[in-house]
């Protein structure tokens, strides 16, 4: 699935309602199981049979089908995010740094183990900062 569709996907999970919601390690987002919901995604090329691997009849996890088909990158604890680009950096056992472009913002984000996730977008003087170090 290509960046263009990904995006469409992105935007289609995040305007779903959200039935029930955890975060952490095991974090789950759940939506109703609806023939609604079925349709916006069958739009956009997600089949019901992918739809219904990630759940029961009454609901499914956005999560679940986000990141195992490859359509998210990031849950923020409260939206998806698909990268247009990204740059990883391991800086311990339990944390990893990502640098990441999406909708036309750079954004760094700090991934811990426990699933705890920090963002914080770049602005246009840091992202110099970053290049010049880099350069």
């Amino acid at each position: 699935m290509n960046k263009l569709n990904k995006k469409e996907v992105v935007n289609i999970l995040n305007s779903l309602e959200v039935i029930e919601a955890s975060g952490g390690d095991c974090a789950y987002v759940l939506v109703e199981n609806s023939k609604e919901n079925h349709e916006l995604l069958n739009e956009v090329g997600i089949s019901s049979d992918t739809i219904n691997q990630y759940g029961d009849k009454e609901t499914f996890c956005i999560l679940s089908l986000g990141f195992s088909e490859g359509l998210i990158d990031l849950y923020d604890g409260s939206k998806c995010i698909s990268f247009d680009d990204e740059i990883k950096l391991k800086i311990d056992t339990s944390k990893e740094i990502v640098l990441y472009k999406a909708n036309d913002s750079v954004n760094i984000s700090i991934h811990e183990d426990s699933g705890e996730v920090y963002i914080k977008e770049l602005s246009k003087e840091q992202i110099s900062n970053i290049v010049n170090f880099l350069s």
